[in-house]
């Protein structure tokens, strides 16, 4: 089902994992050696979708929005390989350790920025840096409270900074890059942190049926055509299928 909802990405979605694919072989190595790379099919697609389909509701397709998906992507690596960093490793397998994992993610960090630099995309550095800050803050509130899930109001703090200011942060700046006026930004930035709010929030558990709704309202504020009919899909299909849908925790 998924895959006849993102028919129309195909292609760029597979450009997105030919860039990711090229950095995971080092000299030391594939990165798989040294640490968890990606936790399920859910993870590995959605984001990057989210900021082609963003972009293709005002531009045909180009490098530049490949690219930026692949830096979204980047990010989101890094920071689930240094948010599963164990404090206190046990013996064993070496990708469950801190030395390497955290190394890793610190190298996806590097890699986002040179794809930034490659595509001519240095001017998103700035707003880029102040999500990673806010995903680093919401990391340290998690693990300073164990999760906070026993504070609804902490956790949707935790998972708005962790999760969901990267899904809002994506769908504008694809906006920008393929000329969304403000207001059209603004709705991508509200339909990708609803979105996002209710994908963290599955990882939890949690009811997410009021941000999936917000997300499709934020939806009408944006021109029709078939890349909003895709992500009207999507987040309809999430909504349907959100207790059985592979949302792996990261």
């Amino acid at each position: 089902m998924l895959d006849r909802v993102l028919a129309s990405i195909k292609a760029e979605l597979q450009e997105v994992q030919n860039i990711l694919a090229k950095t995971y072989q080092i000299r030391a190595g594939h990165l798989g050696r040294f640490a968890r790379l990606i936790p399920g099919s859910f993870h590995d697609f959605i984001r990057p979708a989210l900021v082609l389909l963003s972009a293709r509701i005002f531009a045909p397709p180009n490098s530049q929005a490949v690219a930026l998906a692949a830096v979204i992507q980047f990010i989101y690596l890094a920071a689930r390989i240094h948010r599963n960093v164990r404090e206190c490793p046990v013996p064993g397998d070496p990708k469950d350790g801190y030395q390497f994992p955290v190394l890793v993610g610190d190298y996806f960090y590097s890699r986002f920025f040179t794809c930034l630099c490659d595509h001519g995309m240095v001017k998103y550095l700035n707003p880029l840096s102040r999500i990673i800050c806010e995903i680093s803050e919401g990391s340290i509130l998690r693990v300073q409270n164990g999760d906070g899930l026993q504070n609804a109001d902490l956790l949707k703090q935790i998972v708005f900074k962790e999760t969901a200011t990267l899904f809002g942060g994506g769908c504008r700046l694809a906006g920008d890059l393929a000329g969304a006026s403000e207001r059209e930004q603004k709705a991508l930035d509200r339909l990708g942190t609803s979105f996002g709010m209710a994908v963290g929030l599955s990882e939890y558990a949690q009811e997410t049926n009021g941000y999936l709704k917000e997300a499709l309202v934020a939806l009408t504020g944006l021109p029709p055509g078939e890349s909003r009919d895709t992500l009207e899909q999507l987040i309809r299909l999430f909504q349907k299928q959100n207790a059985g849908l592979a949302v792996q925790v990261g």
